[in-house]
């Protein structure tokens, strides 16, 4: 008996010390407490600001036709010039199984601090063809259209904006 309640507090002064060994050895190589995980404040970002602004009149306008225009407006609210401001704009369904997305494609070659430049796109936002035709698009509830627009510059700034089109055909 004395043999059995020995070994039960050997084992458990094992553990113990095991346990203890784990946790000061995590704590050795564990991040230090005072380290902030939460994103900096954009007033800290030394990096110049892009934006992009969409007039919500013109895209509450747009229709499932061909030659839509859409106009931007791209505003550099940093403290440094920009150059090369590359603008892709891409046009697909939400329905995954309609895989054809649309992209255009615009440059912006400079733009001053505190200025903004309209860029415009002519867009076809025609509803997409339904792949193998085994389901007409009579037959499936219109799709929302999303426009997803992305500004990068060579400098590695950038800016993007997402909008859901819920375009409607017209009977």
């Amino acid at each position: 008996m004395r043999g059995g309640i020995l070994w039960a507090l050997g084992t458990a002064l094992a553990f113990v010390l095991t346990a203890t060994a784990f946790l000061l050895l995590a704590g050795l190589f564990a991040n230090s407490p005072e380290r902030s995980l939460a994103p900096s404040s954009p007033n800290e970002d030394p990096d110049p600001s892009l934006d992009l602004g969409l007039d919500e009149e013109q895209l509450a306008a747009l229709d499932d036709l061909p030659e839509q225009r859409l106009g931007l407006t791209v505003r550099n609210e940093g403290e440094e010039q920009l150059s090369d401001i590359s603008l892709t704009l891409e046009v697909a369904s939400e329905n995954t199984a309609l895989t054809e997305a649309r992209y255009y494609r615009a440059t912006v070659d400079e733009l001053a601090v505190g200025a903004s430049r309209n860029v415009g796109f002519i867009l076809d936002l025609s509803p997409p063809v339904v792949p193998g035709g085994s389901v007409s698009s009579e037959n499936l509830e219109a799709p929302q259209t999303i426009v997803e627009i992305q500004a990068t510059t060579p400098e590695g700034v950038s800016a993007v904006r997402t909008v859901i089109l819920p375009l409607q055909a017209d009977s």
